[in-house]
């Protein structure tokens, strides 16, 4: 380190330039007179005195007196304690910093762009604890481990979880299924890789990369999770098998989604029985809460059934409606986010099957 760059630093460890000068000065000489160290180091004859006996009360150097004031440097083990313990809280400074850092580096509106995955999963798990009534999970097995005790938590709160779980294809399950118990509505085994994405609310995202979890992205926004909610379906839900389901096979049972509600019931409402239940949600109008008991009597969607199956999603993916029938009035009922119906609705729960 060249001497002017020892200075600067000396100076912002806390050192005046005067002191500096003489400091670096008998650190050449060893040990010197005080008028010897002021012609040296340039320090003013009057001012040597009071800075050598300050470095002194800081442990920089030793004075003494023979026939005049002596200074010698103290050896760097005791003199620099003081600035390594400076240097160290400096150093911790930068590890807290460095761990606790989890800003995004880009953010435009509700979306944001960040590179640690660590970020992520932190943001996952905060948005498990707030979720309310719809969780959509993609993992491997030891990330599902990992999320395991908070989505039990949501699970007990009555929040609808579907985990979708990524297993290589001649891999076994490495736990027992009895581990999905208490913590998953329904899960299905997905053999090909794919991205960390977690759904809650239809309202908030976290999506990361497979391959080398180069960056991660963060929404919290409706209109672009309903991109994410798609594809979850499309590409990591639909077309995998059920390995567990912890759904009711009798009522009360309910659903989060309203394609699921249709395939559900439209067989049902074919053969003429008479299904009684809830549903909750919003008024489209007004965005206020509501809560509906009554009659599912009917459904239809813009999709051409085939007949004689439940409906596919393709056939469900533009507009679907269910006619609702409580003791005052008939309401049309759309999903999340519903624009032309009366209710949009986020839950519908059979309470009663009548008929065949």
């Amino acid at each position: 380190m060249e001497p002017t760059e020892l200075n600067a630093v000396l100076e912002e460890a806390g050192l005046s330039p005067y002191q500096v000068d003489a400091y670096v000065t008998l650190l050449e000489l060893g040990s010197a007179s005080a008028s010897e160290i002021a012609s040296m180091s340039g320090v003013p004859q009057p001012r040597i005195y009071d800075v050598l006996r300050t470095l002194d009360d800081e442990g920089y150097v030793t004075v003494y007196e023979r026939d005049r004031l002596y200074a010698q440097a103290t050896h760097p083990s005791e003199a620099l304690s003081g600035l390594k313990t400076a240097i160290e809280r400096y150093e911790f400074a930068i590890d807290e910093i460095e761990t606790r850092y989890q800003a995004p580096e880009v953010r435009e509106g509700d979306v944001s762009l960040v590179q640690r995955f660590r970020t992520v999963l932190d943001h996952a798990r905060e948005s498990i604890g707030m979720a309310n009534e719809h969780i959509q999970l993609a993992v491997p097995a030891d990330q599902f481990t990992t999320l395991q005790p908070l989505l039990r938590d949501a699970h007990e709160r009555g929040v609808y979880v579907q985990l979708s779980l990524h297993l290589p294809p001649d891999d076994e399950l490495p736990f027992d299924r009895s581990e999905f118990e208490g913590v998953c509505t329904e899960v299905r085994r997905r053999d090909l890789a794919g991205p960390f994405l977690l759904l809650v609310d239809r309202q908030r995202a976290c999506y990361a990369t497979n391959s080398s979890r180069e960056y991660g992205v963060l929404v919290d926004d409706y209109t672009t999770t309903y991109v994410f909610h798609w594809y979850y379906l499309t590409r990591l839900w639909e077309v995998y098998e059920t390995i567990y389901d912890g759904r009711n096979e009798r009522p009360p049972y309910s659903f989060v989604e309203i394609t699921d509600c249709i395939r559900g019931i439209e067989p049902l409402l074919d053969d003429g029985a008479e299904i009684f239940g809830r549903v909750e949600g919003e008024l489209v109008r007004t965005g206020r809460d509501r809560t509906l008991s009554g009659q599912f009597v009917d459904v239809e969607y813009t999709g051409t059934r085939t007949g004689g199956t439940p409906a596919s999603l393709i056939e469900l993916a533009a507009e679907a409606t269910i006619h609702f029938q409580t003791e005052e009035k008939r309401y049309t009922i759309g999903g999340r986010g519903a624009e032309r119906e009366d209710i949009a609705a986020k839950r519908f729960t059979v309470e009663r099957i009548d008929g065949p």
